[in-house]
């Protein structure tokens, strides 16, 4: 535990975070459409197959409310992205992937895909496969981190009404 807090521990993440930032987003297309890096995260994770409350939506791209207010609000009006309240709480708003919204998202990741194909033949077999395995573990592991830090903020929010 104490290497992973440590300030080496802590730049590591770092530094798969940017790169890995930088490959994704380097490898899109987007079609002539222009997106913040903030509302492809937004759609991304939408494309999840998730709704998402505005707090939701804010804190999964870690942005301020108003933020995520201005970022859904360009993309419903490109027809990427419904608003509307939720049927059990009229308070609060949802936000969903509209079906242009989803296509986009999909092309996008497949385009992706083919160019991070090219990408990964500087490569041999050995280190793609080790490089596959290790993505799969270190994802299954910050998935696990993820529900942890959601549990402990639904917790603190619990506790803040």
């Amino acid at each position: 535990m104490e290497r992973w807090t440590s300030e080496d521990g802590v730049q590591k993440l770092f530094e798969i975070f940017l790169t890995s930032q930088k490959l994704i987003l380097h490898s899109l297309d987007y079609h002539g459409v222009r997106f913040t890096k903030y509302q492809f995260y937004l759609m991304m994770e939408l494309s999840r197959g998730r709704s998402l409350t505005m707090s939701q939506a804010a804190a999964s791209v870690g942005c301020s409310k108003e933020q995520a207010t201005r970022m859904v609000s360009a993309l419903v009006e490109a027809g990427y992205i419904e608003r509307f309240h939720s049927e059990t709480n009229r308070k609060l708003v949802i936000v969903r992937l509209t079906e242009e919204g989803e296509n986009l998202i999909r092309r996008e990741k497949s385009i992706a895909r083919e160019k991070m194909k090219e990408d990964l033949n500087c490569l041999d077999k050995e280190e793609r496969d080790i490089f596959f395995q290790t993505l799969k573990q270190f994802n299954m592991v910050l998935k696990r981190l993820e529900e942890n830090q959601e549990k402990r903020q639904e917790a603190e929010g619990e506790l803040h009404h």
